[in-house]
């Protein structure tokens, strides 16, 4: 249930004028993180595109031993202080699956992407929005489903720099 709710809360946002500002100075997001480890549940880029939108570059730890991930390329936008987004059938069959760092063949990773669109199927359609609020020293992503309130998503945050050495892992 993690693994959803963390993919749930990457098509979301903080509340701040700009929430993603963060990100234009090459930050990350580090969803779920253990700050001794240096390890996140997710690890989610955003950089602009056309119109106003961002791309959202996404890994998420689908599995923990052996370590699978997800990376997946979803377009998000801010609305009203929150990032907002869709899950998308063709972003997630698009994803690449990793296992230890290695991609895995595309066979098999078709298989996984069909098992992870399947338990996701009833949060595919609906618009998904997160606001980010302070919580000290990092963020709490507040997540809602075409405007309802699904705190059962709801997550811990931290903006990380690549140089921090945060990966995606148990």
């Amino acid at each position: 249930m993690l693994t959803i709710s963390i993919l749930i809360a990457l098509l979301g946002a903080q509340s701040v004028e700009d929430p993603l500002a963060p990100a234009q100075e090459g930050k990350q997001q580090c969803y779920a993180p253990n700050v001794e480890a240096k390890t996140c549940q997710a690890l989610a880029g955003y950089e602009r595109a056309e119109g106003g939108t961002y791309r959202n570059t996404a890994t998420v730890l689908i599995a923990p031993s052996p370590v699978v991930t997800m990376t997946t390329v979803s377009q998000v936008t801010v609305k009203d202080g929150a990032v907002c987004g869709y899950n998308r059938v063709e972003d997630l069959q698009a994803s690449e699956i990793d296992v230890d760092g290695m991609p895995i063949p595309e066979a098999q990773a078709s298989g996984v992407r069909g098992q992870i669109i399947q338990a996701m199927a009833p949060m595919i359609g609906p618009e998904i929005c997160t606001r980010y609020t302070s919580d000290g020293d990092g963020l709490s992503a507040e997540t809602s489903f075409d405007g309802v309130a699904r705190p059962e998503f709801n997550t811990r945050v931290i903006w990380v720099s690549p140089d921090d050495g945060y990966r995606v892992a148990p």
